[in-house]
């Protein structure tokens, strides 16, 4: 995989990062929320549930995952985004702003920041996802990543537009009744853009950074789109419990395929990165597994908290640690090396012992978690034990990047 990477085009070190760096304090919140929410955990429709939803959705997730698609798409398949600077400045400050007004806007009821917070995010994530998918369109790679991006796009696109959807119907505008449907919001957010863009990260980054077989050419053509037409099946009642069980097999499979890539790995040492996504991947298994019991319970209520939790902490959150881990000094070193400064070693900027002190910590928070719902007394352990995570994981950054600033400045050539 590395001799498909076009370093030379890598955006400025700016431009992923700010996306990046801007994702842990969201994280921080969502901790901070869920330690004082008490009870209010108990149900996903309460208002702090959906804040700390949205915390976690359009502030963590979304600017973390803008972040790599912005770094990814013109170094892994050569896809060059337009202008990337001012493209970052058009996006990165109104989805901040407007992530932050939406989850106040949730939590106080207020229409006004639901208005202006739903549209911020939707319009500048909308300009992202025209700007991406029109560079992949024109890229000469025609890889299985460009095509599982290019779905990933689409689905974010329809996502944005469905929560915007419901952002201003719980304002007060009355809209069709067909554009609001939480179900489709979610099966788009999930799978169509999340697991989506997890699996066109991974056809590059699993095999080139864990050293494992690369994933069958037939799943990687294949499975991408089977997921979108599935999701897209269910979310419109067409499948109905058939689609929704073929999605969730589908999301096992492919955390399963990547476990058994990784027991393949030629690197036998296991890293904090590593044991990161081994929680993300059981978390998914176990999501799958939860999802088709919810039909069948006589009162789902807490379970389906307890599934938002596998999925956003256990799955996703833990997910997205890893890949920091691993781009932030990635990022470290190319721009380095392209500049002629000093080298420094993927450890030398994040050191391993602070990595396994937030894997420790974030696995304590998510196990306190699965029990919230059951036992609100958890919900402090839980939202403390995130937000400390999270803390180290700031902490860990901004040491990095003064390391990269000190060897910056031995080198007289602009950042």
């Amino acid at each position: 995989m590395k001799e498909l990477l076009t370093f030379e085009q890598a955006p400025p070190f700016s431009v992923p990062l700010r996306f990046l760096l801007t994702a842990v304090p969201f994280g921080m919140a969502a901790g901070l929320l869920i330690a004082f929410s008490g009870d209010a955990l108990a149900t996903r429709w309460s208002r702090e549930s959906l804040a700390i939803t949205h915390l976690m959705t359009v502030g963590f997730m979304l600017q973390a995952m803008c972040g790599a698609l912005m770094q990814l798409t013109p170094v892994a398949i050569g896809a060059n985004l337009p202008h990337p600077g001012l493209l970052a400045w058009l996006v990165h400050p109104p989805m901040t702003l407007g992530g932050v007004c939406l989850v106040v806007g949730l939590l106080l009821q207020d229409p006004t920041l639901l208005t202006a917070g739903g549209l911020a995010v939707a319009l500048s994530a909308l300009l992202l996802a025209i700007a991406a998918l029109t560079a992949l369109t024109r890229a000469p790679a025609r890889n299985h990543s460009r095509q599982a991006m290019r779905i990933a796009l689409a689905g974010l696109a329809l996502t944005v537009l469905l929560g915007l959807a419901l952002a201003l119907a719980r304002a007060g505008y009355g809209l069709p009744a067909q554009w609001l449907s939480v179900g489709a919001h979610l099966r788009a957010g999930w799978l169509i853009w999340g697991l989506t863009l997890l699996c066109a990260a991974s056809f590059m980054v699993v095999p080139m950074f864990q050293m494992t077989p690369s994933y069958p050419a037939p799943f990687q053509k294949w499975f991408p789109p089977l997921l979108a037409v599935s999701a897209l099946a269910s979310a419109s009642g067409v499948a109905g419990q058939a689609g929704d069980l073929l999605l969730c097999m589908l999301a096992a499979g492919f955390a399963g395929l990547t476990l058994r890539l990784q027991q393949r790995r030629r690197r036998p040492r296991t890293d904090a990165s590593f044991a990161f996504w081994r929680i993300a991947l059981a978390s998914t298994i176990l999501a799958s597994l939860l999802a088709p019991a919810l039909a069948w319970l006589p009162d789902p209520t807490r379970t389906e908290v307890l599934l938002g939790a596998l999925v956003l902490i256990g799955g996703f959150d833990s997910v997205i640690c890893a890949m920091i881990y691993k781009i932030v000094p990635f990022l470290v070193w190319l721009h380095l090396n392209r500049a002629g400064g000093e080298q420094l070693l993927m450890h030398q900027v994040i050191p391993e012992s602070i990595m396994r002190l937030h894997l420790r910590v974030h696995a304590t928070a998510l196990a306190s978690a699965l029990l919230t719902p059951w036992w609100p007394t958890c919900a402090v352990a839980a939202g403390l034990m995130l937000f400390a995570g999270h803390l180290l994981q700031a902490i860990a950054l901004a040491n990095g990047l003064r390391r990269y600033r000190q060897c910056r400045r031995t080198v007289q050539v602009p950042a």
